[in-house]
């Protein structure tokens, strides 16, 4: 699997890609706050936890906190860095969040991970696993990079979508990577087709894509 194999490679490089657990806390508190929320309590799936970055800080909010990566190594890293009884770390495929059981979810967290999915439908689809892993009254909170309206911004988009695979010289040049960007009307069609309502939003001015914008949701069902 693509997905799984670009990031086995970059966790084997730790200062490519592992990331610091006190920015990682740091963005989690800001990312609750901005969107007026201050959850605790119950179990919370964090998707794409990576070498555990944020996953010390939900352990400690959290009375479960089931820690889900489409890596191996990475889960590697999080369980040497988060030695929590309160935190489970599971294997996923990167196509849905695999074995997860319907609405057990309190709260889901998915920080810096949808800019890395390869295609619009990968992106989509996880919006809908959200929904469905969500219990009754839950929310989750989600950072992803949004594209621009317009036609400059589409006509890059199709020509990076293009050119990604041609560049591919290493990890950080695959698609798996790189990820595929939504426009906002995209977004709000996809989270009408799943079913989540948006229950704040914030935006942020430094997503580092062109044409682009970091977009904060607080989602329920």
């Amino acid at each position: 699997m693509k997905m799984r194999a670009t990031w086995d490679a970059l966790a084997s490089d730790p200062d490519a890609y592992v990331g610091d657990p006190k920015r990682g806390r740091m963005e989690l508190e800001g990312l609750f706050e901005r969107l007026g929320a201050d959850p605790r309590g119950g179990t919370c799936i964090e998707v794409g936890c990576g070498s555990g970055r944020m996953t010390a800080a939900l352990a400690e909010r959290f009375d479960q906190v089931l820690a889900l990566d489409v890596s191996p190594a990475m889960l590697e890293r999080a369980r040497v860095a988060v030695p929590d009884e309160r935190v489970e770390f599971r294997t996923v495929s990167g196509e849905r969040l695999d074995g997860v059981d319907d609405a057990i979810a309190d709260v889901v967290v998915c920080y810096l991970v949808l800019q890395h999915l390869p295609t619009r439908a990968t992106v989509l689809a996880y919006f809908s696993e959200f929904a469905r892993v969500l219990a009754p009254g839950g929310e989750a909170f989600v950072q992803l990079p949004v594209f621009d309206d317009g036609l400059r911004p589409r006509a890059w988009r199709a020509l990076r979508s293009a050119l990604v695979p041609l560049t591919s010289l290493g990890p950080t040049r695959r698609r798996e990577f790189r990820g595929y960007r939504l426009t906002r009307g995209e977004l709000d069609a996809g989270l009408a087709r799943v079913g989540l309502r948006v229950v704040a939003t914030d935006v942020g001015p430094d997503a580092p894509y062109r044409f682009s914008r970091d977009l904060f949701l607080r989602l329920t069902r």
